[in-house]
């Protein structure tokens, strides 16, 4: 009797746009020839907010660990148990599963997924080619970026854009001030320190607004302290994805000033219920924000062009129903998750024709003199603590 094959996903225990994307997958996906499981890691020495999320898997399980401070070895064990024995495909969106890929044979077709227009996947993806059978981009940018660093896997490079479960919510007009809401991490990356200074130019121009922030992060603290005006803003530090799009349908306008995205979830699920965009201008924004037609797009760390584009909406009303509706329909159009899973499945069902020969030869040195598969790792934790503490 012949083993069935396997979807595993292997993806970090944390909130973000890459656990929703995973999590549509799962839960939008017809049934085929694999059983699909998600193995969630988590570093306990990052900070970063867990998820704390059930997926549509048939299996999910969570691995802990503790890098650099383990044996590398030790840990890539770990994670091959929980990822289990057979065939199918491995999906890694990070690093720690490409660190197995590396130290030892997980048996499976490796599919990389590259979660944002940023040198960190671009990276692990060069450092890895030759263990990754196949790679995918959801964003055009992203993946003519990766055809220019590695032309020579074009025909195992696929552009997939992810999906969302389009929401029968929508926003309806209001009048009175334009109501604006941010949605993600609150940390410098994201251009948070920017809202203020929006918010404070809108003030200058007799611009009436409102604000609603959702999410958490390092910046949050001082982030609120740099507000205007605090009875024009509400903070929401937690939300589900439910409680995200029904806040999203009672404001006008999404803004994110943030230096560096992929193709940000955030934005696609905010203009599916009907929110005009108004976005940093960095290359994968391209795709959502084109032409003046579905939102704007503004340098980034230009507080000003935000205020002007933010301005413009507020005094041209019907300006902003047209766009509304635009960018809505952009989302139905591209981003409909029943296309995109199937998608994804038509991919998975490649993974013998994608497979081929591990090479011979180690393809990435990791780690010290400490990270040895024979050396105990109990040992290892006990040196690594001890050198730690001296410092």
């Amino acid at each position: 009797m012949s083993t069935r094959p396997s979807v595993v996903y292997v993806l970090p225990d944390k909130m973000g746009g890459s656990l929703s994307i995973i999590a549509n997958l799962l839960q939008y996906r017809t049934a085929d020839e694999f059983t699909y499981d998600a193995v969630l890691t988590h570093n306990r020495l990052d900070r970063e907010t867990r998820s704390a999320r059930r997926l549509a898997a048939d299996r999910q399980t969570t691995v802990e660990f503790t890098l650099p401070i383990e044996n590398m070895y030790a840990v890539a064990r770990r994670l091959q148990r929980a990822i289990g024995t057979g065939p199918g495909v491995l999906v890694c969106n990070d690093f720690v599963e490409m660190l197995l890929v590396t130290l030892m044979d997980p048996g499976r077709t490796v599919i990389q997924i590259l979660h944002g227009d940023y040198d960190y996947y671009y990276d692990l993806a060069s450092a890895h080619e030759p263990l990754v059978h196949a790679f995918v981009a959801y964003s055009r940018a992203v993946y003519e970026t990766l055809l220019k660093r590695l032309p020579h896997r074009r025909d195992t490079i696929f552009w997939l854009p992810y999906g969302i479960p389009i929401p029968q919510i929508v926003r309806h007009r209001t009048p009175g001030p334009l109501r604006l809401i941010f949605v993600g991490r609150l940390d410098e990356a994201k251009g948070v320190f920017s809202l203020p200074e929006i918010d404070r130019l809108l003030g200058q121009a007799a611009v009436p607004v409102t604000w609603t922030i959702v999410g958490s992060g390092p910046a949050g603290p001082a982030l609120r302290v740099a507000w205007r005006d605090p009875a024009t803003v509400r903070w929401v530090e937690a939300a589900t994805p439910a409680d995200v799009t029904g806040l999203c349908a009672d404001h006008d306008v999404f803004v994110l000033p943030t230096r560096a995205e992929g193709l940000s979830v955030a934005t696609v699920e905010a203009m599916s219920v009907g929110l005009v965009p108004v976005v940093s201008d960095l290359p994968s924004m391209v795709e959502l924000v084109d032409g003046e037609r579905t939102g704007f797009r503004a340098p980034a760390g230009s507080p000003p062009a935000f205020a002007d584009a933010i301005a413009l909406l507020s005094r041209d009303r019907e300006r902003l129903e047209h766009m509304s509706a635009a960018a809505r329909q952009l989302v139905v159009d591209r981003f409909d998750i029943r296309a995109r899973t199937s998608a994804y499945q038509s991919l998975f069902a490649r993974w013998r024709e994608l497979a081929r020969p591990r090479p011979v030869a180690q393809v990435k040195a990791y780690g010290s003199r400490l990270d040895r598969p024979w050396l105990p790792n109990p040992v290892v934790r006990l040196v690594r603590t001890a050198m730690r503490a001296a410092r």
